[in-house]
């Protein structure tokens, strides 16, 4: 079974892999003429991809927070865990367990780590909630703070209910979902070192419109539009140019919506995961691929990336699941946890 599982994963990872390669490959000959084929920033169905799109980065925090809150270690365990990744540190004798000092640092541990899932947690649920939220009320920040709060006491009161047996086989999964929130920070660097500018920005900047999402930019726009600070993805852009007196932005690749949609990649994992959720592993993997596809789709239609842009996210959103994956992998073969 397990072998199949496999055989099941490296199909879809080479599949994923060579069909956003194509699709780059393409974009390096046609990203503009594809937008301007393309682009309808009207379209509600692509507003609301740009609205719900992030939603599995989004939503995976404060899962992940409640489920390390209720498998929370002591710092024994802390220690055992370090030993079976550093073999020379060493585990904590039976007697220094029922040290004073010992049981003091253990409540210590056990209070940094019960405050540190919860705030985790609360900022989980305001990330989700906050920005979608954004779009349809406005709130002020305690407000948001406090839905925030009460969902993530909601969420760990149903998590508590779940058996402790599968909430420990959840963790080494919900630390490879973590890694990959940790690795999408790099995104900034990576658009800024690209520093290519939106197809979007270049139209509504052309027409003297300071706001790109503004409504009055349409496809209509297109003809008295100056493209002329297109570049390829492979080249340095031209972000922080000025067109028609404003100074445009460099944030076009590679898409963080898509990059967003990648964590979506975890799904097919759980099910892999479970016995009773193994046969739903292929249809997780095609939700997955066409979730991330369709959503790339209508970042084109929006006019804020490229093909190319889209694409590479895809790409490296697959790269950060592969080195999460790897992690996890790790962390089974060494049987690190659970503990």
């Amino acid at each position: 079974m397990k072998t199949k599982q496999n055989r099941i994963y490296l199909f879809f990872i080479c599949f994923y892999l060579l069909f956003f390669s194509v699709l780059v490959a393409i974009g390096s000959f046609y990203d503009p003429e594809i937008n301007k084929a393309v682009f309808n920033p009207e379209n509600s169905f692509a507003e609301f991809f740009e609205i719900w799109g992030e939603v599995p980065r989004f939503a995976m925090w404060a899962p992940a927070a409640a489920v390390l809150l209720l498998t929370r270690h002591s710092l024994a365990e802390c220690f055992e865990i370090l030993h079976r990744l550093l073999p020379f540190i060493p585990v904590l004798s039976k007697n220094a367990l029922e040290t004073k000092a010992y049981r003091l640092l253990n409540f210590l541990v056990n209070a940094v780590e019960i405050i540190g899932f919860f705030v985790l947690c609360v900022l989980g649920w305001d990330k989700l909630i906050r920005n979608v939220g954004k779009y349809y009320v406005e709130l002020n920040t305690p407000i948001w703070y406090a839905l925030s709060a009460a969902a993530a006491v909601l969420l760990i009161a149903l998590c508590s209910g779940i058996p402790k047996r599968i909430l420990k086989k959840l963790e080494p999964l919900t630390l490879a979902g973590i890694l990959i929130g940790i690795l999408y920070c790099f995104l900034p660097l990576i658009k800024g070192t690209v520093n290519r500018v939106r197809f979007r920005e270049m139209v509504a900047f052309s027409n003297g419109i300071e706001n790109a999402k503004d409504a009055a930019v349409t496809n209509s726009l297109l003809s008295t539009s100056d493209f002329s600070l297109f570049t390829q993805w492979y080249q340095k852009g031209n972000g922080g140019a000025i067109l028609n007196g404003l100074k445009i932005g460099g944030e076009s690749c590679p898409s963080g919506h898509v990059l967003s949609g990648t964590f979506s990649l975890l799904l097919p994992l759980l099910c892999s995961f479970f016995s009773r959720l193994k046969k739903f592993t292929v249809f997780a993997c095609l939700l997955s691929f066409i979730y991330i596809t369709v959503l790339g789709f209508t970042r084109m239609v929006r006019g804020a990336h490229f093909l190319t842009d889209i694409s590479l996210g895809a790409i490296l959103g697959m790269l950060f699941f592969l080195i999460a994956l790897s992690a996890f992998k790790f962390f089974e073969k060494k049987k690190i946890l659970p503990i």
